[in-house]
């Protein structure tokens, strides 16, 4: 009746209910089954990224679910990436193990949002995280604001400087690509891009890039 909903609709329901366990283990079994299925059809290498509710990460069942997920898929951990927001980048000892023992899985970890919270610099000391998100927040005023253009390229060079890549959240524009590129940005996701898309428009997707290529 709803159609497709949105998940700053629907994940807040769930996480009220007690049911976004269930959800978050749903999804990642759907999504790493999927990935193993574009795999065996010759697709290229895809890391797929999982958002992770704050209220599932620190769970105690949280990380044996990612090992008996990737074991029961039979994806490869690298090809696995989970992202979490700032709320459990902490310096807490809880979190900074869960973190550790997520990176001896194997998994890729990504800090979502990135920006917009209460970022923590003393966490992103402690963590060993891959890649860091920039929030659409900033990037819908990039061309126009020289304070966010700084911003940005600033969260760029220290992300760079502890070895983590860039993503930047959000792109609708062709323009906002191109600056994000002249500052150093190393990924962009968006609306430019692609619109979110069933599995089969993707394989179609990266089929004719391939043709292309």
């Amino acid at each position: 009746e709803l159609g497709q909903v949105s998940p700053i609709q629907f994940i807040s329901i769930a996480e009220r209910i007690g049911m976004i366990k269930q959800l978050t283990e749903q999804v990642l079994i759907t999504a790493c089954t999927q990935l193993v299925a574009w795999k065996k059809q010759g697709l290229p290498s895809i890391r797929v990224a999982i958002n992770i509710s704050p209220n599932h990460f620190l769970d105690p069942d949280f990380v044996p679910l990612i090992s008996r997920v990737i074991a029961e898929t039979g994806i490869a951990a690298s090809d696995l990436e989970l992202e979490v927001t700032e709320t459990v980048v902490q310096t807490h000892q809880k979190n900074l193990s869960v973190f550790q023992e997520l990176k001896t899985l194997g998994v890729s970890l990504s800090i979502d949002d990135f920006g917009t919270g209460y970022s923590s610099f003393a966490s992103l000391k402690h963590l060993t995280v891959d890649c860091i998100k920039i929030d659409k927040y900033f990037i819908d005023d990039l061309l126009t604001d020289q304070k966010t253009q700084l911003l940005v390229g600033s969260m760029i060079e220290m992300a760079h400087n502890l070895d983590c890549k860039v993503v930047a959240e959000g792109i609708e524009e062709p323009e906002q690509a191109h600056k994000l590129k002249q500052l150093g940005c190393d990924m962009a996701q968006g609306y430019l891009f692609s619109k979110p898309a069933h599995p089969e428009e993707i394989s179609t997707i990266f089929n004719a890039k391939m043709e292309l290529s």
